[in-house]
């Protein structure tokens, strides 16, 4: 089992911001559920009608005086951004402090105000990218400002992400949490799959007949543990360890064992350093579903044995509904609570009794106070996208536990990286219209001459192109930016030489980009709604059309089963998830990462840049990125060493810090254009022949260089319209 991290590189809460439908506030929301009150109401703020009598987990109404005019998201957010810089009271210089938040469905109401009215205004706070900007404008953060998406596991997906960029110091301060909006996208998608309940919330009850839609806005102050002793800082609790996986098995059915929820469990204990037998309390994503309910619980089973009788188990939707993204973070502070006062809540209308799985055991009502030392949380979303994370009590709780080199890395971004820590490139895939390989890129940016029509290589990706890379027959019901993602990655293993059997994809992990998801099945769907009702939903395009869908398609086709997250909502989506992906294997998390971006190009998107027709590249770029231990034991080729990557967010001037013994890159967002600060880059500008690439540009601009194999370093920036930078440096060093 993997030693606990020392006091050093061990991450723990300073302060927290939280927002549901029971209070407006971390202690109010904790104080009702205390009480015993549930937070389920008729909603009045979904845009269209919903069958009388639903109720659903409405956030309580802010002051008015609160950023009146941001829209709900954003506004929302920023509020629990604010309590938990309060809360915590950090030190730091802004471009020391990053956010890292979760969403299922980031700015998707502003899309209904687009179909109403026809007004593109309407799409400007859309994008996920939009809303923390919107979010964080002026609070003094200044580092990495990212979004994922891994469905309802997006908010517990983040708070690992972040504990990765504060192991690898990154940040010295990660606000990391999630969020969703109440919204007719949402109530229609999950009714349409018959998911939702008429009556109540009874997670793990033979009772049980479904869930109900929340909204819900959580963040939590994440700090190095011994930079929080340094300033005296509260600690409310510890983040002990993380645990990620992928069921490759359904895109909305988990897999009925619970096999990937119990290897995500298995990782977050071995990382925290204890057994089973040590967890006093387990939150359980227990959306009260007939199906999700009886896997978690085989996962339960799997790996908590006889144990699972010393721990209790609290299902917190019972009492806020499913805040969807956000539900990782709620949950996991009200675990945090739970540890600080000593206190085990019952599940809201569940006594042991109606309980169905042996085993399983809940508090009475109006639950007991009891010693506690580690809450386990899971998160389990669509696609199998399954996260957990194991809290501790505060310091006098902890027993520090010897740290090998391989488990724990406090700041080893800011120190130079040892060769077993290198993160190497081992393959790259392209898809483009006409383009399926860098040899055709290369011939093809070497043959044009001069500035040419920016529609050189527009047009469609027609199937003949993805047939020679996927199934077609197994891909006819996917998006498009689905099949271009699949595409991609399926050339870049090719290329790698990663074979369709090697344990190592197994074992892999993908952290995706994406600036805009899916707006050919987003639209439709979302259109159907508008014009029909929240009753005319399409399952399918639903399912498909959440931001998440390559990743779960990723994992089942190709068997990827560590974790998988996609980054979305910005130009520099792919980027950062290359930032991310390098910090993760240089930590150890892992030792293969699948790094790949994908754009559609769709009517809607031009309307909303105000773009001529064509002007939009669709198309896709993966990278397979490994350790240098196990590239070398199996004998991949190096194209590439990453040395350094970074990302910052604001308007002001900032600094990029591209890694160990650098130099820093510094970038005037005030006075620079994104063409005159690519142009300081060796990489290939694209932008000369081809459309608009969003979050695919850097990363082909990457594959041109480690095509045209040229020596010594190479930087390629992104430049997001909403005032963040991000950069990666890779190096092919002669020999590699």
């Amino acid at each position: 089992m993997m030693a606990g991290a020392d006091a050093a590189s061990q991450v723990v809460i300073t302060g927290t911001g939280l927002v549901t439908g029971l209070g407006l506030s971390t202690e109010a929301t904790w104080a009702a559920i205390r009480a015993g009150r549930t937070g389920l109401r008729q909603p009045t703020v979904i845009e269209s009608p919903i069958p009388a009598g639903a109720r659903c987990g409405q956030a309580l109404d802010l002051p008015p005086d609160v950023d009146p005019d941001l829209p709900r998201e954003a506004r929302y957010l920023r509020f629990v951004i604010r309590q938990a810089l309060a809360s915590a009271s950090p030190n730091y210089p802004p471009d020391r402090c990053a956010v890292l938040v979760g969403t299922t469905l980031h700015g998707i109401r502003a899309g209904g105000r687009f179909l109403r009215s026809s007004d593109t205004a309407a799409l400007r706070p859309f994008l996920a990218g939009a809303v923390t900007a919107a979010a964080i404008n002026g609070l003094g953060i200044g580092a990495a400002s990212l979004t994922t998406c891994s469905a309802c596991s997006s908010s517990l997906g983040a708070v690992a992400l972040a504990v990765t960029l504060l192991q690898q110091g990154h940040a010295d301060l990660v606000i990391a949490g999630g969020y969703d909006a109440m919204s007719e996208y949402a109530w229609a998608g999950f009714s349409a799959l018959g998911l939702i309940s008429d009556t109540s919330v009874l997670p793990f009850s033979r009772h049980r007949c479904g869930m109900m839609i929340a909204e819900g806005y959580a963040v939590l102050a994440l700090e190095r543990c011994d930079d929080a002793g340094r300033r005296q800082a509260p600690i409310l609790a510890h983040v002990r360890g993380w645990g990620e996986s992928a069921d490759a098995h359904h895109l909305t059915q988990p897999h009925p064992a619970g096999e990937g929820a119990a290897r995500a469990i298995r990782a977050a204990l071995a990382r925290a350093g204890i057994t089973p037998a040590d967890v006093s309390l387990i939150a359980a994503h227990a959306t009260a579903t007939p199906d999700n309910d009886a896997a978690e619980y085989a996962a339960f089973r799997a790996v908590f044995g006889e144990s699972l009788g010393s721990a209790r188990d609290v299902g917190f939707k019972s009492y806020t509904g499913h805040t969807l993204g956000a539900a990782g973070a709620v949950e996991l502070i009200l675990s945090a609570c739970a540890l600080r006062d000593n206190f085990i809540p019952p599940s809201a209308g569940v006594t042991e009794a109606d309980v169905e799985f042996p085993g399983l055991r809940v508090a009475p009502p109006g639950g007991y106070a009891a010693p506690l030392t580690h809450a386990v949380n899971t998160s389990l979303g669509f696609g199998g996208a399954n996260t957990c994370v194991v809290l501790g009590r505060g310091p006098s709780a902890l027993s520090v536990s010897p740290v090998s080199a391989s488990a724990a890395f406090p700041r080893a971004a800011l120190r130079p990286a040892h060769r077993s820590a290198e993160v190497w490139i081992t393959g790259f895939g392209l898809i483009l219209p006409g383009i399926g390989s860098a040899e055709q890129l290369i011939r093809s940016l070497e043959t044009v001459p001069g500035r040419v029509s920016p529609t050189a290589f527009n047009g469609t990706i027609d199937e003949a192109q993805l047939a020679a890379a996927v199934n077609l027959r197994r891909a006819r019901r996917m998006s498009p930016c689905v099949k271009f993602m699949l595409a991609s990655t399926a050339l870049a293993l090719r290329h790698a030489r990663l074979d369709a059997d090697a344990p190592q994809l197994a074992a892999a992990s993908a952290i995706l980009a994406s600036t805009h998801g899916s707006p050919s099945f987003c639209s439709d769907y979302y259109t159907q709604i508008v014009r029909e009702g929240v009753l005319a939903a399409n399952p399918v395009l639903f399912a498909e059309g959440v931001p998440n869908a390559p990743a779960a398609h990723l994992s089942t086709t190709f068997g990827v089963r560590g974790g998988c997250q996609t980054i979305i909502g910005s130009r520099n989506a792919g980027v950062d998830a290359l930032m991310l992906a390098a910090a993760r294997v240089r930590s150890g998390a892992d030792a293969t990462v699948i790094v790949a971006a994908a754009e559609e190009s769709h009517p809607v998107l031009e309307i909303a840049y105000r773009l001529p027709h064509g002007t939009i590249t669709p198309g896709s770029a993966a990278l397979i990125v490994e350790s240098a231990a196990l590239a070398l034991s199996r004998g991949a080729r190096c194209l590439a060493v990453v040395r350094g990557a970074a990302s910052i967010s604001g308007r002001q001037n900032g600094t990029l810090r591209m890694g160990a013994g650098r130099d820093a890159v510094r970038l005037s967002q005030a006075t620079s254009g994104a063409d005159r600060i690519e142009s300081t880059a060796r990489a290939p500008s694209l932008r000369r022949f081809t459309g608009d690439l969003f979050s695919v540009g850097p990363m082909l601009s990457l594959i041109a260089t480690l095509a045209r194999s040229e020596q010594g370093q190479t930087t390629v920036y992104s430049i997001d319209a909403g005032g963040t930078s991000a950069a990666v440096t890779i190096e092919r060093p002669t020999p590699c």
